[in-house]
């Protein structure tokens, strides 16, 4: 995990007056510059630990300890939400983090309580953290308040400890009915949380970097669509409803694109060049260019290149009417852990697909087509093949038939 290094310099270090201090963070070809608002004699300057000299600077060093160590925050938490940092975000969220701390606080402030501080790390992350992700903050931090409430159970965080862990899991999971993947997001979230208190000084419970208190996930059977199956879709007559139809057509792109909900509603005029899609991707701020196929072409050019937005929700609603329409109505059967049985259903195919299942769609097609991983990977934006191949949903069957396609199997 790289953290760059902060470096604090006075502006002027022969001055025979106090000189303001400002800090310089480097990092991938950007600079931070920005001032502390406070200022030193350059004589009370240590050049080597970048600090004040002397007792009478205890709070000034406190101050410059904080922004440094709001700096390694942002920085980490742009390595665990796998976020590409920039000047300008680095900066903002810096800002966002200190202008409402008074300067020279010292640690006799009040004590701030563990859901206090969620709170407040919440509203902090709006600059830098998508909608979706600050939902689920939001949603554990709920169920974190409701299982205070119904266990009459202090929630601090000298409380997190494994009697927490296991009792507020057994809590997700029997009593909410939440999915075993659910209660991983929650418990990584948590840790995200602390993570964070732990890194700006208000925590010290390291219980939760326990091996113990961990995620546990599940494999989940998801659906993608054949080649065939978007084919049908695509060329389905739908009923004269715009929104249907915008859809259908904003679907098949994902399908062919492998554009994740937040991307390929915003594609412009100006992000298609000779033919490919150039763009940086909202989620992670990577930039990918994808070549266009002659349907997406058709799609974008019937739009003037200037694709019309909606929601996620009703997109999803639709689809599954369309998928109805277009009869994939294969069965499907569903394994996962629900209330903290072992639940299997059976669904009807369409009943299943959503938006997120054309990235899906995109990487197993172009997966299944052998075209090379590491290509389709510049694409979809993931950084490991790990992360990748958790996309690819093809059957045992559907391995063996590729697998017959090298000379080895015959």
């Amino acid at each position: 995990m790289y953290i760059p290094k902060t470096n604090f310099y006075l502006k002027d270090t022969k001055a025979n007056d106090p000189t303001l201090i400002s800090l310089q963070v480097k990092f991938n070809g950007h600079r931070v510059l920005m001032s502390t608002g406070e200022k030193i004699h350059p004589q009370k300057w240590d050049y080597s630990k970048q600090r004040g000299v002397g007792k009478e600077y205890a709070d000034l060093n406190y101050w410059l300890n904080k922004i440094d160590s709001e700096l390694a925050s942002i920085f980490r938490n742009c390595n665990i939400e796998n976020i590409t940092p920039t000047a300008e975000l680095v900066l903002a969220q810096l800002k966002d983090r200190i202008d409402n701390t008074p300067p020279h606080a010292t640690s006799i402030q009040p004590k701030i309580t563990l859901l206090k501080f969620i709170e407040q790390f919440i509203e902090q992350s709006k600059s830098i953290r998508q909608n979706e992700t600050l939902k689920g903050y939001r949603t554990t931090l709920n169920h974190l308040k409701d299982f205070s409430i119904r266990y009459n159970r202090k929630v601090d965080f000298e409380d997190i400890d494994m009697d927490f862990y296991h009792q507020f899991t057994k809590y997700l999971s029997v009593e909410i009915g939440n999915s075993k993947n659910t209660v991983a997001k929650h418990i990584k979230t948590i840790k995200t949380y602390l993570n964070e208190a732990t890194d700006r000084g208000l925590n010290v419970n390291m219980i939760f970097k326990s091996r113990s208190f961990k995620k546990i996930t599940e494999t989940v059977d998801k659906i993608y669509l054949t080649l065939d199956e978007i084919q049908r879709i695509y060329e389905l007559v739908l009923p004269n409803v715009r929104v249907m139809n915008i859809a259908r057509d904003l679907f098949v792109i994902s399908c062919y694109t492998g554009l994740r909900f937040s991307d390929f509603t915003h594609i412009r005029q100006e992000d298609i060049k000779d033919n490919q899609i150039h763009i940086r991707t909202k989620k992670t701020n990577q930039y990918v260019v994808i070549p266009t196929n002659s349907i997406v072409k058709e799609i974008l050019s019937k739009y003037h290149y200037n694709l019309p937005s909606i929601s996620n929700a009703k997109m999803n609603q639709y689809l599954k009417e369309i998928g109805k329409l277009a009869e994939i109505n294969s069965p499907v059967v569903i394994t996962k852990t629900e209330g903290g049985r072992r639940v299997q259903k059976t669904y009807k195919k369409y009943e299943l697909i959503s938006a997120h299942c054309g990235r899906r769609s995109f990487a197993t097609n172009t997966y299944k087509d052998n075209i090379p991983a590491i290509s389709i990977m510049k694409i979809t934006g993931h950084t490991s093949e790990k992360a990748f191949l958790g996309y690819i949903r093809i059957s045992q069957e559907e391995n063996a038939e590729l697998l017959m396609q090298h000379d080895f199997f015959n």
